[in-house]
């Protein structure tokens, strides 16, 4: 195969704002047109707050055509808000953003029956005149309605009512049908948060004062195989959530001064990106806080620490005059999906310019293959590896990133990043050049010394329950994944005696620290790992942070359990139906039980204001020092944060 690197061009997609992950989809999937296999990735609009930080108004994101608004329909002004039941002033709403949640569960209905869920946004439904611009919007009343009118013999077809509603869509290729499997993430989650059994009487107020809002996040072919439309899709949810909650207190209280207490549960995230808090979605949750804040509201986001700590893809380049470090960037065979990774700059002070250089030369190589150029990118450019027929079979896009709260801004320090794509090594068509799979050379050098750090991002199939998309890894010969007894090797071990952790990541460049999601790294939201129920020891898989780069965060808030013991896999939990149950495990579900906690204390917080407004990192931190004492081994801050916390009681039988 001959393949050629160009030299460092303009790239058209920087000037608009267009992230690489973007630009390059539509290149090696959508072959550069705007539809394709049933999903259009025209632009849609930014939510209005991620607009005016991001100083643009659109995007290109990939929904299919139902779930778009047609150009003779207009979006609403206003929502048309619905309920028979509304809440009280001493409520407090817990919101879910995550894919296919069962709106119909027992775990989420009142004693009468009906729906606790007072509004509902299904980003993959068919769109139909409402106040969303996209997909389909529901209300409590019209969700009542429809489990109502899907009833046989006393009991709800839960099958009938998802397919009445739109949650399942049989009828289009593109249709979201994940509530056909006996569980699925968004359902387990939000049971974990807010679920309750109506045959318990004790839990009569819980049911009462913790109303629910959800929105149900469109399928991994829109979210993207690597995650790119993940953060287009959470900011309109954020917004979302907060706009309907303040549109319903408006409805019950008119003009009365305040608002309900939100506890927001986004159990999503990335692995690759700056992790510095800087983020466009990391802006926006810290611009809601803040808003909130100066309102005397109530909000809580809560994220997931993610599950990437074994996951090989993370390392730090400690760099001196003109020295040259690397690691192997190994992409799989057969693999139908592009493959991703980032390499970033430490903090710079200043704005940089219009187009800072990157301070570090990056080399790329595919197997047996000439490197990229070696001259340093700047931000706004990019360079091609092609075939002998001119098709793109990779790309580095040099981009740069600040912490300026919005245009105009003039930012305290900036920092620039290489993103490395690649086609997939099997593509689905079969005219479209594939990547070569194998160990690419990845090498970075810089004229003084400094950092960087590289990142392999997020991979998976885009079909659910597939195994077509294969996630890369990096690799270096002193890196060494298992010890001496073939255990895998967490960043500390865990001894059982009491005594102190030892460091057991030390093998660089590559490491597991620096592992935490990306886009968790924000100060103003709590994170949470996993541990094992049974000994209090942190999950394998709960990742870990690093030190703290730009406004980033040094550490996770806490763990809470993300499985119920060794023989006992992940937690217990809704399945997709009512009656039904699954176990998953990961910090997603660890992450439920947090947002569980905080929503429990908000309820004794508004019925005592005196105290202090739980949900906060010294919140998280008073929490865990109730567990003191309470496990055999201790845990390291980088993993665990403040510590263990209790799991807050689900109603479920313990395993």
């Amino acid at each position: 195969m001959s393949l050629t690197w160009s030299e460092w061009t303009d790239d058209p997609c920087a000037g608009p704002c267009i992230p690489p992950y973007i630009d390059w989809l539509k290149t090696v999937t959508f072959e550069d047109t705007d539809e394709k296999d049933g999903l259009s990735i025209a632009p849609l609009p930014l939510s209005p707050m991620a607009a005016e930080i991001a100083g643009v108004e659109s995007r290109p994101a990939p929904l299919p055509p139902f779930a778009r608004k047609p150009d003779d329909e207009n979006i609403l002004a206003t929502p048309a808000i619905e309920l028979d039941w509304t809440p009280s002033e001493d409520c407090a709403i817990v919101a879910v953003i995550d894919s296919a949640i069962a709106l119909s569960h027992a775990r989420f209905r009142h004693l009468d029956g009906g729906t606790r869920f007072l509004a509902a946004w299904l980003m993959n439904g068919k769109w139909r005149p409402s106040a969303v611009p996209f997909g389909r919007e529901l209300f409590q009343k019209e969700i009542k309605r429809l489990m109502f009118g899907a009833k046989i013999g006393g009991n709800v077809d839960e099958s009938a009512f998802d397919r009445a509603a739109g949650l399942t869509q049989f009828g289009d290729m593109r249709g979201d049908r994940r509530l056909e499997n006996n569980g699925t993430h968004g359902t387990l989650v939000a049971d974990l948060a807010a679920g309750f059994d109506v045959r318990q009487s004790s839990d009569d107020e819980h049911r009462r004062r913790l109303p629910l809002i959800a929105v149900g996040l469109p399928p991994r072919s829109s979210m993207g195989s690597s995650g790119s439309f993940l953060e287009f899709f959470a900011m309109h949810a954020l917004e979302y959530i907060v706009d309907r909650a303040d549109a319903v207190w408006t409805a019950v209280e008119g003009d009365k001064a305040g608002g309900y207490p939100i506890v927001i549960n986004l159990s999503y995230g990335l692995q690759a990106g700056p992790k510095d808090g800087e983020m466009l979605i990391e802006k926006l949750m810290r611009a809601l806080l803040a808003r909130a804040e100066q309102m005397n509201r109530q909000i809580r986001i809560i994220l997931p620490a993610g599950n990437d700590l074994l996951s090989e893809g993370a390392a730090l380049f400690d760099l001196t005059d003109g020295d040259v470090n690397g690691v192997e960037w190994r992409i799989k065979p057969e693999d139908h999906t592009p493959n991703y990774a980032e390499v970033w700059s430490d903090v710079i002070k200043g704005d940089g310019g219009s187009a800072p250089e990157h301070p570090l030369s990056l080399m790329l190589a595919p197997p047996s293959g000439p490197v990229s150029p070696a001259t340093p990118g700047r931000a706004g450019q990019m360079t091609t590896l092609k075939d002998a027929q001119g098709r793109p079979v990779a790309r580095i896009y040099c981009r740069a990133h600040d912490n300026r709260a919005k245009p105009g801004d003039t930012p305290d320090w900036h920092r620039v990043g290489y993103v490395l794509c690649t086609a997939p090594t099997l593509p689905d068509e079969p005219r479209l050049q594939r990547a070569p799979a194998g160990a690419w050379r990845l090498g970075v050098s810089a004229a003084e010394a400094t950092k960087g750090y590289a990142y392999v991002q997020s991979d998976q199939s885009l079909t659910f329950g597939s195994n077509t998309g294969l996630v890369s890894t990096f690799a270096h010969p002193d890196f060494e994944p298992f010890d001496a007894t073939g255990r895998y090797i967490d960043i500390a071990d865990y001894p059982y005696d009491g005594s102190k952790p030892k460091n057991t990541d030390v093998t660089p460049p590559m490491r597991r620290h620096d592992t935490m999601n990306t886009i968790a790294h924000l100060k103003e939201a709590r994170v949470i790992g996993s541990y094992r129920k049974t000994d209090g020891k942190p999950s394998l898989y709960s990742s870990a942070s690093s030190e703290a780069v730009g406004n980033g965060r040094a550490a996770p808030s806490a763990l809470l359990p993300g499985e119920d013991g060794a023989a006992r896999f992940g937690l217990m939990g809704a399945g997709s139906k009512s009656g039904s149950a699954t176990a998953m495990a990961g910090t997603s579900f660890s992450t439920g039980l947090a947002t569980r906690a905080v929503a429990l204390a908000m309820l004794d917080w508004l019925d005592d204001k005196t105290k202090p407004v739980p949900g906060d990192e010294p919140w998280f931190a008073a929490q865990a020092a109730k567990t003191a004492g309470q496990f055999p081994g201790q845990t390291v801050k980088k993993k665990a944060g403040a510590g263990r916390l209790f799991a807050p009681d689900t109603g479920r039988v313990e395993r």
